[in-house]
């Protein structure tokens, strides 16, 4: 995905940097070649080696084409080292679009009729790069990586909901908003798989270690606060949630 942002964004130094990496490879392949020679005319020389013509000439040789192999490696390390930096201004859009592709591939688990090859996955991508060239004003450079990631989204919401059951939808955005949220909180591992396990089977205690503060029969069933119970127990993030609730009963009574 890095590759197909670059390329089309920035097609002159793409090439040229294609073109480094095929030209650094056969000038190291060169050099070796240069090194063996030599090494087997070292190896094979007489007991006069300064008199092994055929030495002297290769070593002669050699010295220039090496000095043009480490003008050449010289300017191909320049220009993979600018495209690095460039690559790296477009890794938000490359990593955000990565992650999206994995919701594709989980809708197979929804229903095996979902199945979605990666060509359709990365048109869709080239068709929102291109589509920033249609904004009018024109988008500065830092403007347009922030409409990919948005407009991508979108595209690819609207270009697979239509294949989708309508049951199946709100789950195709959860799973959406699952990944964006993974990636927001990497530097914290990700999104807290327990969370999200509670958030979809819910409670699964029955045990009241303590009684209903709503009483029996109210708006609070058992099984409900039995489920908060678990939940401020298991979840650091809902510690003690059980116990302001117990607190203030009545304003969680005025909220549900």
């Amino acid at each position: 995905m890095l590759n197909i942002v670059v390329e089309l964004e920035e097609p002159t130094k793409a090439e040229a940097r294609s073109k480094a990496i095929v030209t650094t490879a056969q000038k190291m392949k060169i050099k070796k070649e240069l090194q063996d020679m030599i090494l087997g005319l070292v190896s094979n020389a007489g007991d006069d080696i300064l008199e092994d013509r055929k030495l002297k000439e290769t070593l002669d040789q050699s010295g220039i084409e090496k000095a043009e192999i480490a003008s050449v490696l010289a300017e191909s390390e320049s220009i993979m080292t600018s495209m690095n930096l460039l690559r790296a201004g477009f890794m938000p859009v490359a990593l955000r679009v990565s992650r999206l592709f994995f919701v594709l591939v989980d809708l197979v688990n929804v229903g095996p009729m979902y199945q979605y090859s990666l060509e359709f996955f990365r048109n869709i991508y080239r068709v929102t790069i291109k589509s920033a060239d249609k904004e009018d004003p024109p988008l500065s450079k830092k403007a347009r990586k922030s409409f990919f990631i948005k407009e991508f989204l979108g595209n690819l919401y609207r270009n697979v909901s239509r294949s989708l059951f309508v049951k199946d939808k709100l789950l195709f955005s959860f799973l959406i908003c699952l990944k964006i949220m993974d990636e927001k909180l990497a530097d914290k591992g990700g999104v807290n798989i327990s969370e999200i396990r509670f958030l979809m089977t819910g409670g699964t205690s029955v045990v009241l270690d303590r009684p209903n503060p709503a009483g029996e029969g109210t708006w609070l069933s058992n099984k409900a606060w039995a489920g908060i119970m678990q939940m401020s127990k298991e979840l650091k993030i809902f510690e003690n949630f059980d116990k302001d609730m117990e607190k203030n009963i009545g304003f969680w009574e005025g909220l549900y």
